[in-house]
């Protein structure tokens, strides 16, 4: 049988809470990690440990645990006297003299009737109703515990850094409460931003959507830059639009949704303005010299030569040693008749390791 929690602390089953808390630092000391480096016996029991106090040092939780003791118990010791063979104790009887002839008489003896009535089977059906009635409700309200003990160990973890501990504790979570919307939010996040799994971050937030009356906005955003990285183009723009309808404020889908319109839907117009409302709003540095390259890059586009060389000078004073950026800048100078600046531009842009502008320097820059 596996111990309890009670034993894994090594107190009684009445302990207070100051005990419990007491014997938990005691042996979190003892089997941690970082004391046992290497060891997995000491890292289950450290987990084994952590387990136990969770649930006893909550008052709630371990009145159900103590249910649940008491129910297992009850059923050890049925299971215990159905197989206990019955003792048969020979009794004292007095006796009298034999009677008489004249004094017997005989009577046919009626057999005891073994049919259940309707009666008796209404109360056996009730009972066991009722037995199976309290077993599903108690695994109901356990499965529902350790779900959401489990969920809040795994935000622990992804405040942490510890990813993929954080991912295999969401995906317990699911298993025992199928419902929790938060649970596959949190796993689409791993999924999309470390693992780069982004079917499985899309069916972890479809599920989301599907689970919530009201979808968040940061979740039709991650949903949007899923859709991006599957080449679903024009599905990620109508994603990114729905979080911005719902957060106008969240500026980071102004860039995503221009970055789309602008490579893969080909509006430049409308790219625009989304970059230009990110950089009017957003003081982010690596999202700001993002908007300013891109945004060049719709005013190259459109024949716009002075704001694409404007946006990438901008982008440059933040970037100094952005390779791509020289290369466009020198590429624009081309278009406005600048071979002498626009070589210039281009040898820089070799020089920090753009390998594209070397075809360039070849092309337009030789001697």
């Amino acid at each position: 049988m596996n111990q309890t929690h009670y034993q894994v602390l090594g107190i009684s089953a009445t302990a207070p809470a100051q005990e419990v808390k007491a014997a938990y630092k005691r042996l979190a000391i003892k089997y941690h990690p970082d004391k046992n480096p290497g060891n997995l016996l000491a890292e289950e029991l450290f987990k084994r440990v952590n387990e136990a106090y969770q649930t006893l040092s909550n008052p709630n939780k371990r009145a159900l645990y103590d249910l649940r003791l008491q129910y297992q118990r009850e059923q050890q010791h049925r299971a215990v006297m159905q197989h206990q063979p019955r003792r048969y104790e020979p009794r004292h009887y007095t006796t009298r003299e034999p009677a008489g002839v004249h004094e017997r008489h005989y009577k046919k003896r009626q057999p005891k009737s073994s049919k259940f009535s309707r009666k008796d089977w209404y109360i056996t059906a009730a009972f066991v109703g009722g037995l199976l009635l309290f077993s599903l409700l108690l695994k109901t309200v356990m499965d529902h515990i350790t779900g959401e003990d489990k969920y809040k160990t795994a935000m622990t973890y992804i405040a942490d850094g510890k990813y993929s501990s954080a991912h295999r504790l969401l995906t317990d979570a699911i298993n025992f409460i199928p419902d929790k919307a938060a649970a596959y939010e949190a796993r689409a996040m791993i999924e999309l931003d470390v693992y780069e799994n982004y079917n499985s971050a899309l069916e972890d937030l479809n599920k989301t959507i599907s689970l919530q009356e009201r979808p968040s906005a940061e979740v039709y955003y991650m949903r949007g830059r899923s859709y991006q990285q599957l080449a679903r183009y024009r599905q990620a723009e109508q994603d990114l639009t729905r979080a911005l309808q719902l957060n106008p404020k969240l500026w980071q889908a102004y860039l995503k949704r221009g970055e789309v319109r602008l490579f893969y839907l080909r509006e430049y117009a409308p790219a625009i303005a989304d970059l230009s409302t990110f950089l009017q709003h957003s003081g982010a540095r690596a999202g700001r010299v993002d908007a300013l390259t891109f945004r060049g890059f719709a005013y190259y586009k459109q024949g716009q030569w002075e704001r694409s060389k404007q946006d990438y000078r901008l982008g440059l004073a933040n970037d100094k040693e952005n390779g791509r950026l020289y290369y466009l800048l020198a590429r624009t100078q081309l278009e406005q008749q600048q071979p002498d600046s626009a070589c210039f531009h281009f040898y820089r842009a070799y020089e920090l390791g753009y390998s594209a502008a070397l075809l360039e320097l070849r092309a337009n820059c030789q001697p």
